[in-house]
């Protein structure tokens, strides 16, 4: 065996085949050899190496061979036997091919023609390309292609080119190799032709590079980081690199196409950086700024350069050569430990700062801004504001009497001085209606009391007090009041109100240390002019009045009393009492389905009075009445201005309650009543259930299904539509029929019409009043082979009771006919009489039917498929009198002048028709008179009979032809008038809860009315045919009356009655034995104490 490499002699790999060309058509030989080393393939015709203009040897781009082109060709000249020889160094082979050439017009039958060659194309670059080629001849040609001379082998491709059926070459993914002329040959056994040849061109796109994301700029902080992004584009897509001046930075084996990212890390210098992006048609490039940023320095000299009461004017320097973006001011009082208040965006080296107190101490610094951020603050700068006249009176006011003609007025410094506090005015008067320059004036240094001497007795004054610096008068005080009278209180000090709850308001004051207060007097009302309450109390420096309304405001005076009189009410403060929840819930909450998820949900606020506060929010709570979410929902936060609000993602076409409630700052208030309201319907969104589907026969078939799931069913269900379609290959064929099933009710239908031994995909869909739901799977069927169709059928009836049937064979009959079957039956009967006939049978005669009777005769024809299709014929059979009586007459009820009786209808076969109505002949067996009486029912009740009397009855039907005979009669006694349904009704038995009555009933007695028993109002119910009742749950020791009656009576019923009393409950606990053994032959009880009035016997 030669080792692997070792020299071999040629083998062919392709041998050239015998062809029938046309003349000036083109004949091509291929020789393909392989061998160890290369074979040399050459060509020879008749012994000689080839050589004309018209022949062209083409080689294989892998020396495995080539083709012989012979082009255009010639009659008698160019056939000849062509020879292959593959030769190497080790041996030589040889094989060879004939050429016939025929003229045109000489062709064969069959011989193929292009009908439709290849045309030149222009294709793009990665497109698909497709060179069409359709042939025709006898047999049908088999469609090969060529590429500039050379045969296309698909094979080599991986799939990407390839031949499709109607012989046409597709080719994918198109390179610029595709390029080339192709030609499209067909072969048959009879020849083959050459399409004329078309170019194939792969143009291939070109763009120069050009940036699609040009590198930004950017400014960082140092030892900051940053990417920069450069995308280029272009066809060819171009490389990308990043430069730093000259250094590069992407290496040139790792340069990314189309889009290059650079990390910076740690930037402490700016710096400018290239994106360069490179193509076979040029080179461009970009430049980043990257620029390295500082905070700003401190500004410097920063300086107070102007101060007035209530502002500061500050100066200072930039001290940062870089641009500033803008300036921040920090300031605060000097004694305040807290955060610097700040002015933001001084965009000036001066500013002033206004709003700020008089007189205070504050501090002052100033920082830089750039866009990179905040800068160090500079050094503090202090500075105090100037003085001002006081902004606020004097506090806690006080005035008493010294003596009749003396009082003493004291108070403390006022809130805001606005400077150092000089000294204080106190003005007074006894007609505090002037004007305050008008008031008398008392001067005192700065000092916080003062006598004021030489009033008038018996009076009451007004005085204010003010304090003054040295730049003005600051406002007065409230007016207070004193009484010049020796004794009595001073009006209360500093009088306020503060609410401590939604009820109830605190109040406070100073009480005068001096002073003999006896008691208080509080005067206060609600609003402007509510009604006035008084309360007294003991001293003391504050009260809470308490039950007063939420969210109300109170007006309060207070006075003190002492031994000697009332003194001066203050004047009148107020306060509101605190909000708290609403009382009442939101009114007229009204609810309506704007969709099926979604519930439009409107109110208006709870009564004004029931509010107790500002109404801040509304919640609304929503629960499914049924449904798979039984949870209680809460919305919360809806805006006091709102008054409606929709609820979405509800479960669809579900019962929701509704509650809405109103909240203050305090909480919430009550809900209101639950209001139902369902949501809108909308299409199932489950299919109908279990969808079966069965043949019925060759052209039918039965789908069956249960209700979609009930949570699915998002309305009331109001039919289906059934969707068949016809399937071939498992495909479908043709439009869908849609069938529609209109009932809600309905669960199956017939599906008709249908083509024999075909296959139908049919799916089921519930709808509402909304549309059709989601359909079913598919259900897969195959009819039955085709059955035969409706034989026709005459039927003639006679006066025997029979009817003659004549039939003949289905028009259209498929298959074989195998016999036929026949059923019927009256329609009023359940079951079919089945009789199956022979091939050959084509009448019958059937017997037996009923008179005045509808039949129903179905008559169907067979094949091996099965049943075919019924013909189906109902005859109704002349009608004639009952030729038989009513059965079972019986007697069902009796009273003493009633008897009622019932009977079923004549046996069917002897009723011959509709039976119209009844008559019943009666008599009283001592007399020979009959009684008649008619109806339509199997029953009736005789009246007005004779008491214990016994009667002969007989019944008998009519058709519309006539009366039957009568029934054989029945004798009936009619209850006598004493001892009518019972006898002795009497008590057997009395226990303390429950007693036993029993009776007697006689055996002429026949009744299915129930006794009815009634005690002390209330009532029994006992079978008519029991003869005893224990009544239980009685009061002990208690009388009661029975009442036994029958209601059958046409008097009313009956009665019977008897009277009793229960047994007491006279021992309610054992007797005990006195002594365990018996002595002098006696052994002692003693019986428990007897609740009693009665003797006991």
């Amino acid at each position: 065996m030669p080792s692997a490499g070792a020299d071999s002699k040629p083998t062919f790999m392709k041998a050239p085949e015998d062809q029938i060309g046309i003349s000036g058509g083109v004949a091509s030989f291929v020789c393909q050899a392989t061998g160890e080393p290369k074979p040399r393939i050459t060509w020879m015709k008749k012994g000689k190496k080839v050589s004309s203009q018209r022949f062209e040897v083409i080689e294989f781009d892998d020396g495995s061979g080539s083709v012989l082109r012979i082009q255009p060709l010639r009659v008698h000249r160019d056939e000849a036997i062509y020879e292959c020889t593959a030769t190497n160094s080790v041996g030589e082979i040889n094989t060879s091919a004939k050429l016939t050439v025929l003229e045109e017009d000489h062709l064969p039958a069959g011989f193929p023609t292009i009908d439709m060659g290849p045309q030149l194309k222009v294709v793009e670059k990665a497109r698909t390309a497709t060179m069409l080629c359709a042939a025709s001849g006898n047999p049908d040609p088999e469609i090969s292609w060529f590429k500039d001379f050379l045969p296309v082998d698909t094979a080599v491709s991986n799939g990407r080119i390839k031949q499709l059926r109607s012989g046409a070459l597709q080719i994918e993914n198109s390179e610029e190799s595709d390029q080339g002329k192709y030609e499209c040959v067909a072969t048959n056994s009879a020849g083959t032709r050459y399409s004329a040849p078309a170019n194939l061109y792969v143009r291939v796109r070109r763009v120069a590079p050009r940036f699609s994301i040009p590198p930004s700029s950017h400014e960082v902080m140092p030892g900051g980081s940053v990417n920069l992004t450069c995308v280029a584009v272009g066809a060819p897509m171009p490389y990308v690199k990043w430069m730093a001046g000259v250094e590069e930075l992407t290496k040139e084996d790792e340069m990314p196409v189309g889009r290059n990212v650079l990390e910076l890390n740690n930037i402490v210098q700016s710096a400018n950086y290239t994106c360069v992006a490179i193509s076979s048609l040029g080179m461009i490039e970009a430049t980043a700024q990257i620029t390295v940023k500082a905070l700003p320095k401190p500004p410097s000299d920063l300086l107070v350069t102007e101060t007035t009461a209530t502002s500061v004017t500050l100066t200072w320097d930039s001290g940062n050569s870089e641009p500033i973006s803008y300036y921040v001011i920090q300031y605060k009082p000097r004694s305040w430990e807290g955060p610097f208040q700040e002015v933001d965006g001084v965009a000036t080296t001066r500013y002033s700062i206004g709003g700020l107190s008089p007189f205070s101490e504050y501090e002052f610094r100033v920082l830089a801004v750039n866009n990179i951020g905040r800068g160090p603050p500079s050094e503090l700068v202090e500075a105090r504001t100037g003085e001002q006249a006081p902004s606020s009176p004097p506090l806690k006011v006080q005035a008493r009497m010294l003596s009749a003609s003396t009082m003493l007025v004291q108070w403390e410094p006022p809130e805001e001085p606005n400077g150092l506090i000089r000294g204080y005015r106190v003005y007074y008067t006894t007609d505090p209606h002037l004007s305050l320059s008008m008031w008398q004036k008392h001067n005192t240094d700065d000092s916080h009391l003062t006598t004021v001497g030489s009033l008038i007795t018996g009076t009451t004054y007004s005085i204010r007090v003010l304090a003054f610096t040295s730049v003005g008068d600051g406002p007065p005080s409230d007016s207070i009041q004193v009484k010049t009278q020796q004794g009595v209180p001073a009006q209360p000090a500093d009088f306020q109100a503060e609410a401590e709850s939604d009820t109830r308001i605190l109040l406070t004051w100073l009480p005068a240390s001096q002073e003999r207060i006896t008691k208080y007097e509080l005067l206060y009302w609600e609003g402007e002019d509510g009604v006035q309450h008084k309360v007294e109390f003991d001293p003391s420096s504050s009260y809470a009045v308490e039950g007063l309304k939420p969210d109300t405001l109170y007006h309060f005076q207070l006075g003190a009393r002492s031994e000697l009189g009332l003194g001066v009410y203050t004047p009148t403060i107020e306060a509101r009492t605190a909000q708290s929840t609403p009382s009442a819930p939101p009114q007229e909450v009204e609810c309506v389905s704007t969709s099926s998820t979604t519930i439009r949900v409107s109110w208006v606020p709870p009564p004004a009075q029931s509010r107790n506060g500002v109404i801040t929010q509304y919640s609304i709570a929503y629960q499914a009445v049924e449904g798979e979410d039984g949870a209680k929902h809460v919305v919360e936060g809806i805006g006091r201005e709102r008054s409606s609000w929709e609820i979405t993602d509800l479960e669809k076409w579900t019962e929701y309650k509704v509650w809405v409630r109103a909240h203050t700052d305090v909480g919430p208030g009550p809900e209101s009543l639950p209001v139902h309201v369902r949501t809108d319907e909308d299409v199932p969104s489950a299919p109908p259930r279990k969808v079966e589907v069965e043949s019925v026969n060759s052209t039918a078939v039965r789908v069956s299904w249960k209700l979609p799931l009930s949570n699915k069913q998002h309305g009331q269900i109001r039919g289906y539509q059934v969707t068949y379609v016809k399937l071939e290959n498992n495909e479908p064929r043709g439009q869908p029929v849609i069938r529609d099933v209109m009932l809600s009710e309905a669960q199956e239908t017939i599906i008709s019409g249908l083509l024999p031994e075909t296959t139908y995909s049919i799916t089921v869909a519930a709808y509402t009043t909304k549309g059709d739901g989601a359909r079913s799977k598919p259900k897969v069927i195959t009819t039955t082979g085709a059955v035969p169709g409706k034989p026709s059928m005459m039927i003639s009836t006679t006066a025997m009771n029979t009817a003659l049937m004549q039939w003949h064979p289905p028009k259209e009959m498929v298959g074989e006919l195998l016999g036929y079957r026949l059923q019927y039956k009256r329609v009023d009967e359940e079951k079919m009489n089945t009789i199956d006939f022979g091939r050959n049978d084509h009448h019958y005669t059937v017997t037996n039917l009923h008179k005045g009777a509808t039949y129903i005769f179905k008559l169907s024809a067979k094949n091996r498929a099965g049943l075919g299709e019924e013909f189906e014929k109902e005859i109704t059979t002349t009608e004639d009198v009952p030729s038989g009586f009513p059965q079972n007459l019986r007697v069902v009820g009796l009273t003493t002048s009633t008897t009622e009786v019932a009977w079923d209808p004549p046996v069917l076969a002897e009723r011959n028709g509709r039976i119209v109505s009844y008559t019943v002949v009666y008599r009283d067996i001592n007399s020979q008179q009959d009684l008649t009486n008619v109806t339509r029912n199997t029953n009736i009740t005789l009246t007005n009979l004779k008491p214990d009397t016994t009667y002969d009855i007989k019944v008998r039907a009519r058709t519309n032809k006539g009366p039957g005979p009568l029934s054989p009669s029945i004798q009936s006694r009619t209850m006598p008038v004493d001892q009518v349904f019972a006898k002795n009704f009497r008590v057997n038995a009395v226990m303390k809860t429950s007693v036993l009555l029993s009776w007697e009933v006689p055996d002429s007695y026949k009744s299915s009315v129930p006794f009815k028993i009634l005690y002390n109002s209330q009532s029994v119910e006992v079978d008519g045919h029991s003869m005893k009742k224990l009544i239980s749950d009685l009061q002990p020791d208690t009388e009661y009356s029975f009442v036994l009656m029958n209601r059958g009576s046409s008097a009313g019923g009956l009665q019977h009655l008897v009277s009793i009393r229960t047994a007491p409950d006279v021992l309610q606990s054992k007797p005990v034995a006195t002594n365990k053994y018996i002595q002098d032959g006696k052994f002692t009880l003693t019986l428990p104490k007897v609740q009693t009035s009665e003797p006991v016997r």
